[in-house]
């Protein structure tokens, strides 16, 4: 039985929230199809101060405040779920993401998108800009009727992108345990303007409403999930509530190897990753029983063996290419892991040369 209910929007009765007193949750309800929250926190100081913009298509409600104690106060809250998909957009600086009994940090460029089912808390630990996304299951079910009598066939795709396909599993089974998290493909540099761009779109098209913007709301959404499931711009990873507690970690760091072929330092793993070298090196050594180092070294060896099967690079060049400044080191470490030399490994798979 939900009690305690506390309504958030008072122009239009968008947002309520349930058991508001509650120490260990509460429940959001959305009544709009759709609505953003851009948050903007400067810091955690007294001076500091914390800015909420929340539009719906129904109505409009601008918050802000620069009294620390309401931010403390709001910084504090309880776990809660809601009635809709929630995707979370870190424009700048991080946010800490409780999510059931687990924990990461989200700098900025990186996503998640929350479903119904899963108890969540952000936690702003400084300066940082967010955008949340409430995604009704009407609105995500009008997006997939739409595709039905798009216009192109590229359009009809939708069941084919990640996002719509977590969102619909997830409607389906209703009960569905699991959320997405996206991390930037490395050499995507361009991944924060990016998202500003696509949210200053969004905003500016529900702040300025005229004839087309509920079409051009929907085709900005669907331009955004695409750009997500984009290979070269995100990786995905799809994350069940019994995943170990480092798993998201885990995930990110094998993506950046993969990324940069295993040759990503631990300093720069630190700077996009905002998390201690040792602390990540303790993680791959949970997971693969191997230091950081060695875990990157077989995203090296992994794709010198490529370049040895699938082209006619000579064996030196590859060893330049993957790093090894010495090219007997690179023979020993090759060795170690396949058995055989890189000239042997390229005799073997030369039927494999295109």
């Amino acid at each position: 039985m939900k009690a305690n209910t506390t309504n958030t929007d008072n122009t239009g009765n968008i947002l309520k929230v349930y058991n508001a007193k509650s120490t260990i949750n509460s429940y959001y309800d959305m009544s709009a199809p759709i609505q953003f929250t851009l948050s903007y926190c400067s810091g955690l100081t007294g001076e500091d101060f914390f800015n909420i913009t929340t539009v719906s298509p129904r109505a409009n409600d601008f918050h802000t405040t620069s009294i620390a104690s309401v931010f403390h106060k709001f910084n504090a809250r309880p776990p809660h779920y809601h009635s809709f998909f929630e995707l979370v957009i870190v424009l700048e600086g991080g946010i800490t993401q409780r999510i059931e009994d687990k924990e990461y940090f989200y700098p900025a460029g990186t996503c998640c998108l929350i479903n119904q089912n899963v108890l969540h808390v952000e936690k702003y630990t400084g300066e940082a800009k967010i955008l949340f996304l409430g995604l009704s299951v009407g609105f995500i079910r009008e997006l997939l009727e739409a595709h039905k009598t798009s216009y192109f066939p590229k359009e009809e795709t939708a069941y084919e992108n990640s996002i719509f396909r977590f969102m619909t599993e997830n409607i389906q089974l209703e009960k569905g345990e699991n959320y997405l998290d996206f991390l930037p493909v490395y050499q995507n540099r361009s991944s924060i303007s990016d998202l500003h761009k696509l949210a200053d779109k969004l905003l500016h098209a529900m702040l300025c409403p005229k004839l087309g913007s509920t079409y051009l709301i929907k085709g900005l959404v669907c331009n955004l999930f695409q750009y997500l499931d984009t290979p070269e711009f995100y990786h995905i990873s799809d994350v069940t509530l019994n995943s170990g507690s480092d798993f998201v970690l885990f995930s990110r760091i094998s993506h950046l190897m993969e990324d940069t072929n295993g040759r990503m330092t631990r300093s720069d793993l630190e700077r996009v990753l905002c998390y201690s070298g040792n602390y990540m090196n303790t993680i791959i050594k949970k997971y693969t029983g191997m230091c950081l180092y060695d875990y990157g070294l077989t995203f090296t060896l992994k794709k010198a063996a490529a370049l040895l099967a699938d082209t006619t690079t000579s064996i030196s060049y590859i060893a330049i290419q993957m790093g090894f400044s010495n090219r007997t080191h690179f023979y020993k470490v090759f060795k170690d892991k396949y058995g055989i030399t890189p000239g042997e490994y390229r005799e073997k798979h030369r039927h494999e040369i295109r």
